[in-house]
C-alpha cells in the first residue's frame, strides 16, 4: 500500500516498485487528479472490485508502457480515496503525480 493520504503540496511526485498484484494508492482529500505510468512496464489501474495485494479484476484500464494516464477524482459522496495498480506481467517502477486544488 502507498498511503498517500497526508499530502498537502501540489503537485506532489511519488514513485514506488509494484508486482503483477495490485497496490493501493491511498489518495489525500484535497487531491483532484492523479497521473499513473511507468517508463519500463505496461500496467492496469482498477478501483471497483480491486484490492491491495489482489489479484487484476475485470473491470481496469490499461496503460502502455512510457505513457501517463491522468484520472479527474470525483468530489464529495461520488470519491473514492483510494486506486490500484500493478504490472502487466513482472515488477516495475510506476511514477505517479498528484494535482490538488
Amino acid at each position: 500500500m502507498e498511503d498517500l493520504s497526508t499530502v498537502s503540496t501540489f503537485p506532489h511526485f511519488h514513485n514506488f516498485t509494484a508486482s503483477s498484484n495490485t497496490t493501493q494508492i491511498t489518495l489525500p482529500t484535497n487531491c483532484n487528479a492523479i497521473s499513473i505510468g511507468s517508463d519500463v512496464k505496461a500496467l492496469y489501474v482498477a478501483r471497483n472490485g480491486a484490492s491491495d495485494g489482489g489479484t487484476v479484476p475485470t473491470n481496469k484500464a490499461f496503460i502502455p508502457k512510457s505513457n501517463y494516464l491522468v484520472i479527474n477524482l470525483g468530489r464529495g459522496f461520488n470519491r473514492d480515496g483510494n486506486l490500484y495498480v500493478a504490472c502487466q506481467s513482472g515488477s516495475g517502477e510506476i511514477s505517479i503525480i498528484l494535482e490538488g486544488d
